[in-house]
């Protein structure tokens, strides 16, 4: 845990940003989510209809509607307030079966309050690394979810997304034929620590970031009872407009996400 940095600091932080994020992501989401994110969060959550199942870190609303559209009875929950009072009045609809509710998930108590056996499946999108803590996380969906239960998450991934990789674009002129190489320059990984990153260009505040190789990320998860039964590592397929050579579409070959099943043995 970083002790110069308090879980408040970082829901004031999403208090802050929360207009920002809600008209940059609109109905759709962005191309991050729409291409990256949400269909490997889809593909692994594997939802049936009539389920139960609990969003942590749900933003306005995004996945969550989702996840209605499937069928599926939802909690959607996030440490800011004000993503909460947006995305309820996104649900004018009262018959909706959908509960949205402000909760810090790296606080051991709100967790433990969840309902015990409550949920078929529980699912995070991109907000592990918002976490000071992940273990309260784990230990509060280890009693919240059903035996056999899953847990499905993604996040930027480790090794190719974080603040200490550096996207590269090369030139070479090799027998007359001009080409272009993009590469990835990873200066840290075991030792990436607390820092303050923009996840979207714009936004009012700076947000704390809380980056973890895999070990640290799936250590408390093993610790809790869970098995890691699923990865994808998806990434762009088409690239971008040639003037834009540090688009992260422009580096297919490597996988901006990480997603990931975790299963309660």
């Amino acid at each position: 845990m970083d002790d110069s940095v308090s879980n408040s600091d970082v829901r004031d932080v999403w208090d802050a940003n929360a207009e920002f994020w809600d008209a940059h992501m609109g109905e759709e989401g962005n191309t991050f989510h729409r291409e990256l994110v949400a269909p490997a969060a889809e593909r692994l959550l594997e939802v049936q209809s009539g389920e139960r199942v609990l969003e942590i870190a749900c933003g306005t609303g995004l996945f969550a509607r989702r996840m209605v559209e499937l069928g599926a009875r939802v909690l959607a929950t996030d440490v800011s307030g004000v993503m909460v009072r947006m995305a309820r009045q996104k649900f004018a609809d009262a018959s909706a079966p959908i509960e949205f509710r402000q909760l810090d998930a790296a606080d051991p108590a709100q967790m433990g309050a969840l309902p015990e056996n409550g949920f078929d499946a529980a699912v995070c999108n991109m907000a592990l690394f918002d976490m000071i803590e992940i273990a309260p996380l784990f230990q509060g969906l280890a009693r919240a979810l059903v035996p056999g239960g899953r847990f499905v998450f993604t996040i930027c991934h480790p090794s190719f997304n974080t603040n200490a990789s550096i996207r590269m674009v090369e030139q070479e002129d090799r027998e007359g034929e001009i080409l272009t190489c993009h590469s990835m320059k990873v200066t840290k990984y075991k030792g990436l620590g607390p820092a303050r990153a923009i996840g979207i260009v714009g936004q009012p505040r700076v947000q704390h970031t809380f980056h973890r190789p895999l070990s640290n990320l799936l250590d408390p998860a093993f610790a809790a009872g869970f098995s890691l039964d699923g990865l994808l590592e998806p990434s762009f397929i088409s690239a971008a407009d040639s003037k834009r050579s540090l688009e992260m579409r422009n580096f297919a070959e490597f996988p901006m996400v990480l997603a990931g099943r975790l299963r309660l043995r």
